[in-house]
């Protein structure tokens, strides 16, 4: 799953637990029923799985002839799948880690690392173990506790890092991911004439830069690139000139990023045909002559500071091992109805076993 509320990405909303639904503001403004309501036999038994719908606002299904195909993972499921691939790593992305443990005493970032250690991930190195979290705080943690690699995910569109937080993102983190819009900025749809020092910035710090989420959905790309899946993926992780530059890309379609790969245009220097180059900047909404037209001016992009990274260290969590519940959304959620007191254990710990972890499809693919 892509999404702790169970709203986004099962059937529960046709199901008898919708009477559960409720708002948590610390999560998102609207009702949802959340993964840690319910015990792993209410998701398993009583749901079905609902592929994730971006463009649903604009009548733009993806992939309805297997709606609702699939299966339900817990983290160690998840973990027991990846390791059997030829994989080069994987990524958990860790949410909402202080909230759960302030409201309901339950330490996420122990249960992961239980989770990883019992698959036996931390006796090889093939395969490597990538953490990526919006929060510093939750990634000072496993830093503390275990030897992973570490990823913090910038969740605003920004321009820049300040000096001072690339200081303070090095003290917890071995890269960052970054938002596509960070890298191309656009108006409408439209790449607009301004080049981003972002990227480059973080990699001058020592931190490799990841960019997310792409979609092959043809509404996901700006008109510049052709909408097209495979150009902006060349664009991004072109190096120099109009190139985005990034080390990887997190996508919910990996298949489009490996074909990506196997193109022998890709590394042929000066040599390269015209069409792999990526498009100038800001010069398709430069062709519009009716200026009624053109997409409206961007207010200034912000810089990332040191307050926009900083953040109070997680408070203590119960995690009871094996008879441990709730939910890994890529890390956790959490209720506003529970209490910080006393340290019990989530709704769901009656199942056993792990959490369940809600991965999505997104995959992070490195380029070579």
């Amino acid at each position: 799953m892509s999404s702790i509320d169970l709203m986004d990405v099962t059937t529960v909303a046709s199901s008898q637990f919708a009477s559960q639904a409720g708002v948590i503001s610390d999560i998102k403004a609207v009702a949802g029923v959340y993964t840690f309501n319910l015990t792993w036999e209410d998701i398993a038994n009583n749901l079905k799985p609902m592929i994730s719908n971006p463009f649903g606002q604009i009548s733009l299904s993806r992939n309805p002839r297997n709606r609702n195909a699939g299966k339900f993972m817990r983290l160690s499921d998840f973990l027991a799948f990846a390791k059997g691939k030829k994989l080069s790593g994987i990524m958990i992305t860790v949410e909402h880690a202080s909230f759960m443990a302030e409201k309901l005493g339950f330490g996420v970032v122990d249960a992961v690392i239980k989770a990883v250690d019992d698959s036996g991930y931390s006796k090889q190195s093939a395969q490597k173990v990538m953490i990526q979290s919006t929060n510093s705080s939750t990634l000072v943690k496993f830093k503390q506790l275990a030897k992973y690699n570490l990823v913090y995910k910038i969740d605003e569109v920004v321009k820049d890092a300040a000096p001072s937080s690339l200081a303070d993102i090095k003290k917890f983190a071995d890269a960052a991911s970054v938002s596509i819009k960070s890298v191309y900025p656009e108006s409408s749809n439209f790449l607009i004439n301004q080049t981003n020092p972002l990227v480059k910035s973080l990699q001058s710090a020592g931190l490799p830069v990841y960019v997310y989420l792409l979609m092959n959905e043809f509404f996901s790309q700006p008109y510049d690139f052709f909408s097209d899946a495979t150009s902006q993926i060349n664009a991004l992780v072109h190096k120099g000139g109009e190139g985005g530059g990034v080390d990887g890309l997190i996508t919910d379609f990996p298949g489009t990023a490996h074909r990506y790969k196997l193109n022998s245009c890709r590394n042929m220097g000066d040599k390269t045909p015209y069409y792999m180059l990526p498009p100038q900047r800001g010069g398709l909404v430069g062709v519009i002559q009716d200026k009624a037209a053109l997409p409206p001016a961007m207010a200034p992009e912000p810089v990332l500071t040191v307050s926009d990274v900083a953040e109070p260290p997680l408070p203590p969590g119960w995690f009871g091992g094996e008879g441990c519940g709730g939910s890994l959304t890529g890390g956790a959620g959490s209720s506003a109805s529970a209490t910080a007191t006393p340290p019990t254990p989530p709704r769901g710990s009656a199942s056993g076993g792990l959490p369940t972890w809600s991965s999505g499809t997104t995959t992070a693919v490195t380029t070579p």
